[in-house]
């Protein structure tokens, strides 16, 4: 990260603290009206709207024959929009509303126009920002659940615990939650059986096919890489994706399509930098959209993936996965944990998903301390020592695992 970008950084969080006061002391639009409209709220990164696609589709079975209307990121209104689980949408850009005080008003403006009888506010780790979207919208009744407190939730965590209080405040009634650390499906299935659904059981996310169109699916044999990660910090080392591609190309001949976002192409030739003469790799990073992505996961023999929107794609397809996967929040969104696990029947169905770590004593960290080790791999490599730690041989047995 450049200067510009540690300033940038910096005044973010420091706009992101300040907004505790402005939510705090602001008045909490509602309604009497009766008009037949639930808002959802789930402002959250492509991985985690993947997760939460398991209780996102129960809104329907909830509210029958209510106008159910999205609040989501606006990288995920077509994955949404595919589901036919909702009625309208309300697209908002999180990162750009933290930041950019006009965007701000802008969406805080059109939100007033609105009115709903029951306003959901389905995340756990729910942020400053989450909390002024509540506020801001005019409902009759605002639900949520009881808030992440550990400093994972970075936002709330610096918050002042006066203005904690405030905040809850705007919500008719929170769910209570049970312990601190859960996996995010258990934890959107919590939310549901909240709002009524007592006997809701959790199960593996789907997302619908959908049809692409001509020449996005590629016409051999293929696997697919996913290389980049939302940080760098959570990134296996390029070259070790080079030999794993080698690894497959000997004992399967199949191609591998890298894929990500367009700005990693530089993921793509470090591969193609350190894999042997003959293996076959295909830039495929930015060449789809989502949906095009998903299918393009859908088809491929298996998935190779950092800790990344990749891997829970996989899942969502039901694509046999292997995930290089870093301990510091292990079992809050990986590895899958779900109710009907325990249904045989249902397991027999669900494509393996390998996760590889490093199983270190110092793991989930993110509620813990990083040791000196860590710290000190983080300052000479930039990614967490449990990530470093993974090997090929460990990478490649778990593929050997899968059923493709």
């Amino acid at each position: 990260m450049g200067f510009k970008g540690k300033v940038d950084k910096v005044l973010r969080w420091a706009n992101i603290w300040f907004t505790q006061f402005r939510v705090a002391s602001m008045e909490n639009r509602s309604t009497t009206k009766e008009v037949g409209k639930i808002l959802v709220i789930k402002i959250d990164a492509i991985g985690d709207f993947l997760i939460w696609l398991d209780s996102a589709k129960e809104f329907r079975k909830l509210y029958p024959g209510k106008s159910i209307t999205l609040m989501c990121a606006n990288a995920c209104v077509d994955i949404a929009k595919h589901t036919g689980y909702f009625d309208e949408y309300i697209p908002c850009n999180i990162r750009k509303f933290e930041g950019d005080n006009s965007y701000q008003k802008e969406i805080l403006k059109s939100l007033s126009g609105y009115s709903f009888d029951l306003l959901i506010q389905t995340a756990y780790s729910r942020t400053v920002h989450m909390d002024l979207l509540a506020a801001a919208t005019p409902a009759k009744e605002k639900v949520g659940l009881v808030a992440d407190e550990s400093r994972t939730n970075l936002s709330r965590y610096i918050t002042l615990p006066a203005n904690r209080k405030k905040l809850d405040r705007i919500y008719s009634s929170l769910i209570p939650v049970s312990g601190e650390w859960l996996m995010e499906v258990e934890r959107n299935g919590e939310l549901i059986r909240g709002l009524g659904m007592k006997q809701f059981q959790t199960a593996m996310p789907v997302l619908p096919a959908y049809e692409a169109g001509p020449g996005i699916l590629p016409k051999e044999d293929y696997y697919v890489i996913f290389p980049g990660a939302s940080t760098p910090k959570k990134m296996w080392e390029i070259e070790k994706f080079a030999k794993v591609a080698d690894y497959v190309q000997e004992t399967t001949g199949y191609a591998g399509y890298v894929c990500g976002s367009k700005d990693e192409a530089h993921l793509y030739q470090g591969i193609v930098a350190h894999k042997k003469e003959g293996t076959k790799v295909v830039d495929y990073l930015g060449k789809t959209s989502l949906l095009e992505l998903s299918e393009v996961i859908r088809h491929a023999k298996f998935v190779i993936s950092n800790d990344t929107s990749g891997i829970h794609f996989a899942a969502a397809t039901n694509t046999p996965s292997v995930c290089i996967l870093g301990e510091y929040n292990y079992g809050r969104f990986l590895p899958y944990a779900y109710d009907k696990k325990q249904d045989a029947a249902y397991e027999a169905g669900v494509a393996p998903m390998v996760v590889v770590s490093a199983n270190m004593p110092c793991r989930c960290c993110a509620v813990g301390k990083m040791t000196a080790e860590c710290n000190a791999c983080m300052a000479s490599t930039g990614r967490y020592y449990c990530v470093e730690k993974i090997t090929v041989e460990e990478v490649c047995r778990a593929i050997d695992q899968l059923k493709y």
